[in-house]
């Protein structure tokens, strides 16, 4: 539990590099002052980073430019300058951050005349923001423990079992991507090693995803992420200047400000697609994933008619790969999720019935964007609008009483050959 916080910084390292990556003997470009690493060697020395770095806090920027800036904030709920809710972050900004090994996470996001504030400690997670006057303190999701393990190296584990884990990781998903060593930088004026990963698949839209990690702490600084072909990045979150000194506890700790509104809410629960249940109502998890025909009955047992694309008619990178159906609950309906194609390469077509969420009315938010955001077109003789960024692309619908989304890292007309093959 003391190294809970350090999952959020060791897992955008490990978790991207464990679903993207393959195994690259390739070692830091030369340099005078940094030792040469293989990238085995230095995954494990972030792993092993939490051993000896407690706390981190500082500046930190983001940028967001897979939307012009104006349409995105009208997309987000018109939020301006300092962001008033967690998703208002997503547009882009700058602010300071907190985080200690046992303590918690605190960051906070200053615009003219608002500030937005998140904190998580102790006492549970929150937010405020001043431009709303609104403090909201968020529930965890249904089954989640206070004991969920983390990504932390067991203190048991020596050097070599680490570095030995990490390479027969990278090597399973060699099929993926590449990882390599990239240019020695300097991010919030420390020395940074650079761990490049590559997707392998010649129709995604990710060029890279570049990591700068602090060459004497081994914390990840800064994470950017290029669209192909593209010199800068689409996005881009990390430090600008950096602290490794103990954070006072009481900055973990919130109390709404007098006069405050003060809101309860739930997390979203993320294990509802992580079920891929043979029936919908055994309710236990199931690692295999199902084939079409056992997605199609399950869906069905629970009042959803799957629709589906002709598999003769998709391009030969969109091969099915395998389904998941999360059974009806309380406040919505069977969701299912069809998966095509292999890594960053690959399309994803959600269909639901009944939710009560946003995807219910996905397809009437597409619709309503700014001209040159939606693009109307047609899936199947039936309306359907469509979101293009440089990274991702987004097709949705109404199949009857069915909701059905298409999305994937894919080029444009890649989803629309996708969204063409649905009968």
């Amino acid at each position: 539990m003391s190294r809970r916080w350090w999952a959020v910084v060791v897992v955008a390292v490990l978790a991207v590099a464990a679903v993207t990556v393959g195994i690259a003997t390739s070692r830091a470009q030369g340099s005078a002052t940094l030792q040469s690493l293989s990238v085995a060697q230095l995954l494990a020395k972030v792993a092993a980073a939490p051993q000896s770095t407690t706390a981190v806090s500082g500046d930190v920027s983001w940028t967001n430019g897979l939307i012009p800036g104006s349409d995105l904030t009208g997309l987000l709920g018109g939020q301006s300058s300092a962001p008033s809710s967690l998703s208002g972050l997503a547009l882009g900004g700058s602010g300071r951050l907190w985080l200690q090994q046992g303590g918690g996470l605190r960051l906070e996001s200053q615009g003219s005349g608002s500030d937005f504030v998140v904190v998580a400690g102790k006492d549970g997670l929150w937010s405020y923001s001043s431009a709303t006057g609104t403090a909201t303190r968020y529930a965890p999701p249904a089954g989640a423990s206070a004991g969920t393990p983390t990504l932390s190296p067991s203190p048991q584990a020596s050097p070599a079992d680490t570095l030995a884990a990490i390479a027969a990781g990278l090597q399973r998903f060699a099929s993926t991507g590449t990882v390599t060593m990239g240019p020695q930088v300097t991010v919030a004026g420390r020395p940074s090693y650079t761990l490049v990963m590559t997707p392998a698949s010649a129709t995604t839209t990710i060029g890279s995803v570049r990591v700068a990690i602090d060459a004497r702490t081994f914390v990840p600084l800064r994470v950017q992420v290029f669209a192909k072909g593209d010199t800068t990045a689409v996005l881009s979150a990390g430090f600008t200047s950096v602290s490794y000194g103990r954070v006072a506890g009481s900055l973990f700790t919130f109390t709404p400000p007098t006069g405050a509104t003060v809101r309860h809410t739930p997390l979203p629960s993320p294990q509802g697609l992580l079920r891929a249940a043979n029936g919908p109502h055994k309710g236990a998890a199931h690692a295999t994933a199902l084939t079409l025909a056992q997605a199609t009955a399950a869906a069905a047992r629970d009042g959803l008619a799957l629709t589906a694309p002709v598999q003769s008619s998709l391009p030969a990178s969109l091969a099915f790969e395998g389904a998941a159906v999360s059974p009806s609950a309380k406040g919505h309906g069977a969701v299912a999720v069809l998966h095509y194609g292999n890594g960053f390469g690959s399309v994803a077509l959600v269909e639901s019935q009944g939710a009560s969420g946003a995807s219910a009315t996905l397809p009437q938010q597409l619709a309503g964007l700014p001209r040159g955001l939606s693009e109307r077109t047609s899936v199947a003789g039936t309306t359907a609008y469509g979101l293009s960024t440089s990274l991702f692309n987004v097709v949705a619908w109404q199949h009857g009483k069915v909701t059905v989304v298409a999305a994937g890292m894919v080029p444009k007309a890649t989803l629309q050959a996708f969204v063409a093959a649905v009968r």
